[in-house]
């Protein structure tokens, strides 16, 4: 059976409206984010994280934006060693209408067209907020 998304405002048979998605995609910043300024000669170049750290990244990079959760995408650039605004990550999402928003009931898991579980996300999300 194939239906709209769940919790988006249905326009026209299968079509829903993407405006609130994309601006809660927007308001995360996803993108990398350094402090530290480029090091003499590594302008533009990559910066190297270890097989641990990019195995931390798994199931959450592999997110095609079907707009089940923003918030998978905010854990991910959480998650990411060479992003340098963690804190301020973290205080961008910690809100009512956002983090906890999310009453962990697993639609976005179920939904989700890769397997994959922002739920999970969420959750480790609520975890790191101290």
């Amino acid at each position: 059976m194939i239906t709209p998304l769940p919790h988006m405002f249905v326009i026209k048979d299968l079509v829903v409206d993407m405006t609130n998605f994309y601006n809660q995609y927007k308001s995360i910043e996803p993108w990398l984010k350094r402090k530290s300024p480029a090091s003499a000669g590594w302008e533009g170049k990559e910066i190297f994280q270890s097989k641990m750290d990019r195995a931390k990244l798994d199931g959450m990079y592999e997110c095609i934006l079907c707009s089940c959760s923003a918030l998978l995408h905010a854990n991910r650039w959480i998650m990411d060693s060479r992003d340098e605004y963690t804190k301020e990550r973290l205080d961008a999402v910690n809100d009512e209408f956002k983090l906890y928003r999310c009453h962990t009931i697993l639609n976005c898991a179920r939904a989700c067209p890769k397997g994959l579980n922002p739920g999970k996300q969420i959750q480790n999300i609520k975890s790191l907020q101290s």
